[in-house]
């Protein structure tokens, strides 16, 4: 049996939300040394709920950019020692680093707060790519202190990927992690302002325990698609597999009006 397009049969239109700084390009009033900016970044704030970075900048801990290191001593581009392919997008990634002997204080990172807010009936899928960063020069940087993205609504957590990509990439290697969030008629954040979350978790890498710790993200988009009433998978129609997203959702994000 053909079916018709899908937008014949469930029209609906994909809405990218606005994240400033997606690809951390944007370094104007940064605090620019060699291949690196320090500070907090363009769109971008220190999240740093332990207050162990001293401001983001200088000391231990550190926020900011990296222009993946050009180990070619005649500059050509595409020969890079933190980052083989370079960067995921453009020239520059976000980085949260601090040295060896400095975990386990708390974790930190960069947050941004977007210009819309959570709607009803609408599929949100959240995409980046999360660095592993390879040794260069006198930077032990082997293995991952852990990462964690979150999806905010008002602040709270709405949706996240919590470390679940570790082990699955190697020094110098991106990934990509989507994290997806579908709202029904009624959610406890519904109107709250959208925000997005990048942690280093700062833990020690069982393998590595002598490194530095480096986490690196790139390459940020948020897209929402309004979705059909009882729909809960972005496959846009309402059937059993709905039936039992609203099943384990109710009382807490779904009521009987979804």
């Amino acid at each position: 049996i053909r079916r018709p397009p899908r937008s014949t049969l469930f029209p609906y239109t994909t809405l990218f939300r606005s994240v400033t700084n997606p690809g951390f390009e944007d370094i104007d009033g940064e605090f620019p040394s060699n291949q690196f900016t320090f500070g907090p970044l363009n769109g971008w704030d220190l999240y740093d709920p332990e207050g162990i970075t001293a401001g983001g900048e200088g000391g231990t801990f550190f926020i900011g950019t990296l222009t993946p290191f050009v180990s070619d001593p005649m500059g050509n581009p595409g020969v890079y020692e933190n980052f083989p392919a370079g960067a995921p997008e453009g020239q520059r990634l976000a980085l949260a680093f601090n040295f060896q002997g400095s975990d386990g204080q708390g974790e930190y990172g960069l947050v941004s707060t977007l210009g819309d807010t959570l709607q009803p009936n609408t599929i949100y899928t959240l995409q980046l790519q999360v660095g592993n960063i390879a040794s260069a020069g006198s930077f032990d940087l082997r293995g991952l202190p852990g990462y964690r993205v979150d999806l905010l609504a008002g602040g709270t957590v709405v949706a996240q990927d919590n470390n679940s990509l570790f082990g699955t990439f190697d020094d110098g290697e991106f990934t990509t992690t989507t994290i997806s969030l579908t709202t029904g008629a009624a959610h406890p954040q519904l109107g709250q302002t959208l925000g997005i979350r990048l942690v280093n978790l700062n833990q020690i890498d069982p393998a590595f325990p002598n490194s530095d710790l480096e986490v690196n993200f790139d390459d940020i988009s948020l897209d929402a698609t309004p979705t059909t009433p009882g729909n809960f998978d972005p496959d846009n129609d309402v059937d059993g597999i709905d039936l039992l997203v609203w099943q384990r959702g109710f009382s807490d994000v779904f009521d009987a009006g979804d």
